[in-house]
């Protein structure tokens, strides 16, 4: 039976997210190019409203600000969901996560008062996903289907928020974490992850150091933002200072990338920690895709959480009008943009409607500083997308060498790509950009 005749199948909700909108939350992308920048402070006030209103901290980017909500209330009636995620792995580990699901839960309405709190609709949307993919991956054979205890609440959730269905990079990572002191930066030492799912400390670091990560990368955005307007202003010195500071915060996110060899055991994340992450489209355990119970008989292929879900990467090639146009890249970091937060989306849309300022200028421009500082931060993008091969070949290829389960032509990645043409692929289009100057 289907208790919400109104929802559809996946594939109409992936549609509905695709018509760019701007509401009267949500300033126009031609906002920022009327800023009254007399002064550097006035400059910076306007960008941290700007950002704000795409929910971007000047800060942090999209790192949420302040931190994420640690736990539903357990006397509300979402609390049940918090008592399972208490003892998730236990569950895991025992191998009776579906009959403990499947026994406790009942499918809770989602009323149109509820979760109006940000942090909540976040909490939320994190704990029902990790949830459901606990139900689909943690026990053999895997589930063809997400009970309705799961799947109704989880829908109605992310239809409220505007997100699919499913975990994606920015719930199990931007929305999971909290810090010991609150006073001090979100970094690796002061930071914990709230939930995990086998649990550990190379699962917990894997996601910590992309915390990390995140939150220093973050900070390039509102220098973007004010090369942009530089550029529009044909102000050569201005916007050859933010790309050097643009390429400065590139350098640290390269940093951080780097402690995933020290942090995290390969062996642990290809066999404790890479699977809960998967998704029903593209993966050969899941061939016919999943049922969503009680929402739809209809039979749903999502994509798992993957790096091309990072609007912060995303956010560096947009900016640098970086084009992804082959077979291998293309149409796959086009759906991912799917998997983003919506506000996020829209920054980025924001962002593309004016990277031909930047991109124009610096092919007009005869400054050779100008042109040094862009091609310096188009290599660090390229050596990024180096490490990223680096990582994924040691914590990925590797594994399923000495596993015999894949060859590394057809690996294929949690988001379902395959995994080597496409990174190749991504990191070719990108150093194009430096050869053209």
């Amino acid at each position: 039976m289907r208790i919400h005749e109104h929802i559809e199948d996946a594939s109409s909700l992936l549609h509905q997210t695709l018509v760019p909108y701007y509401g009267p939350d949500l300033p126009h992308p031609s906002a920022y190019l009327i800023f009254d920048g007399e002064t550097a402070e006035l400059l910076d006030d306007q960008i941290a409203r700007l950002l704000a209103s795409y929910s971007v901290d000047i800060n942090h980017g999209f790192v949420p600000f302040p931190d994420p909500l640690d736990q539903l209330p357990l006397s509300s009636k979402f609390g049940c969901w918090e008592v399972i995620m208490k003892d998730l792995s236990g569950y895991l580990h025992a191998r009776n996560v579906r009959s403990t699901i499947l026994s406790r839960l009942e499918v809770i309405p989602i009323e149109q008062g509820d979760l109006l709190d940000e942090r909540e609709l976040q909490r939320a949307l994190l704990v029902l996903a990790m949830l459901s993919h606990a139900f689909v991956w943690g026990e053999q054979p895997v589930s063809t289907y997400i009970p309705a205890c799961l799947a109704v609440p989880w829908v109605e959730v992310t239809r409220k928020a505007c997100r699919l269905p499913m975990l994606t990079h920015s719930l199990m990572v931007l929305s999971n974490w909290k810090r010991f002191d609150v006073n001090k930066p979100i970094e690796l030492g002061n930071i914990a992850l709230l939930n995990g799912f086998l649990s550990g400390t190379d699962e917990a670091n894997f996601y910590l150091v992309t915390i990390e990560l995140e939150d220093r990368g973050g900070k390039a955005l509102k220098h973007m933002l004010k090369a942009q307007y530089f550029a529009g202003k044909e102000n050569e010195q201005d916007v050859t200072n933010e790309l050097k500071a643009i390429e400065n915060i590139q350098k640290s996110m390269l940093n951080t990338l780097s402690k995933m060899f020290d942090r995290v055991d390969p062996y642990i994340f290809y066999h404790r920690v890479r699977h809960f992450l998967s998704g029903w489209k593209g993966n050969s355990s899941l061939p016919d895709g999943i049922v969503y119970e009680g929402v739809s008989e209809t039979r749903q292929f999502l994509h798992g959480a993957s790096a091309a879900q990072s609007c912060l990467i995303a956010a560096f090639d947009v900016f640098f009008n970086v084009q992804h146009v082959s077979d291998q890249t293309r149409d796959f970091i086009d759906e991912m943009r799917l998997y983003m937060p919506f506000k996020h989306r829209q920054f980025l849309h924001m962002l593309g409607e004016h990277a031909h300022y930047l991109n124009d200028f610096v092919q007009k421009s005869t400054s050779k500083e100008l042109r040094q500082a862009h091609n310096a931060c188009i290599d660090q993008l390229v050596e990024f997308r180096n490490k990223h091969i680096q990582i994924v070949t040691v914590f990925i290829l590797a594994q399923m060498r000495k596993s015999d389960d894949e060859t590394s032509s057809s690996a294929r990645g949690t988001g379902g790509t395959v995994l080597m043409p496409f990174l190749k692929t991504s990191r070719d289009e990108t150093k194009i950009k430096r050869e053209k100057f």
